[in-house]
């Protein structure tokens, strides 16, 4: 519990990795000898404000991890109860699925990418003031500034406008919203075949208040081999310890 409310996540990890080439989902490729979900759940779960957690999973991968989250959380000394689903065949249709296995009684459900394994966790429960602060707004979400110039083109690549970048944001997770909320956006979403690319649009489409907060550069999503050299640097940055000669 957090200031007497229950907090539970939602963990997407059911993607098949294709942009990775590994010929192995990218979940479930090690870093440091560790597999990105396994950084992921650690980084996350040990933060106590975070009661209970749902993970989805490829369909055929559910038995084998529960094997391996049962034993991840038991060597890290992490007592947070997890359940493991099925995901669905889209990011939306999976959340939606992990949100059915959450018990009613959750107040605000934390959705992280899977595949985003250094989540900004001191920040976790700064988001969390800021939704229950503020009843004007109705979802929290990461994301940092776009520092590239942005261009929109048209179907033969030819740049039609240059866009005002000082108001472009790209968005992360962690994502915070009243369970409730959510779960009322998601139904919409599947009564009006409505499809988006992250739980922030389904609020947008209720004509509900979110607000974006600066996360952090590192919190750094994988999907492609390169991604994966810079997730070996900031490991040896900021999780291995230095020997002092």
């Amino acid at each position: 519990m957090y200031r007497n409310k229950k907090i539970s996540a939602l963990i997407p990890a059911a993607g098949s990795g294709k942009r990775m080439g590994k010929g192995l989902k990218k979940q479930y490729l090690t870093l440091n000898g560790k597999e990105i979900l396994n950084w992921t759940l650690e980084n996350l779960l040990e933060l106590s404000c975070i009661d209970d957690v749902v993970i989805i999973v490829p369909t055929k991968d559910v038995e084998d991890v529960f094997e391996k989250v049962e034993k991840w959380l038991f060597d890290a000394q992490i007592k947070t109860p997890f359940k493991i689903v099925a995901g669905g065949e889209t990011r939306q249709a999976s959340v939606y699925k992990g949100l059915l296995a959450l018990d009613h009684d959750s107040d605000y459900v934390l959705i992280h990418d899977g595949v985003r394994p250094f989540v900004p966790n001191q920040q976790i429960e700064m988001f969390l003031n800021v939704i229950m602060d503020d009843e004007t707004i109705d979802g929290v979400i990461a994301g940092i500034e776009v520092t590239d110039t942005l261009k929109r083109i048209g179907p033969d690549h030819i740049i039609l406008e240059t866009l005002d970048r000082t108001s472009i944001w790209a968005v992360q997770t962690p994502q915070i919203f009243g369970f409730n909320l959510l779960k009322a956006a998601h139904e919409r979403a599947i009564s009006e075949q409505l499809s988006v690319t992250d739980d922030a649009a389904l609020i947008e489409i209720l004509g509900k208040r979110t607000k974006i907060v600066k996360s952090d550069a590192e919190n750094i999503k994988i999907t492609k081999p390169f991604d994966l050299i810079v997730a070996e640097a900031i490991i040896k940055t900021h999780y291995m310890k230095v020997e002092m000669l």
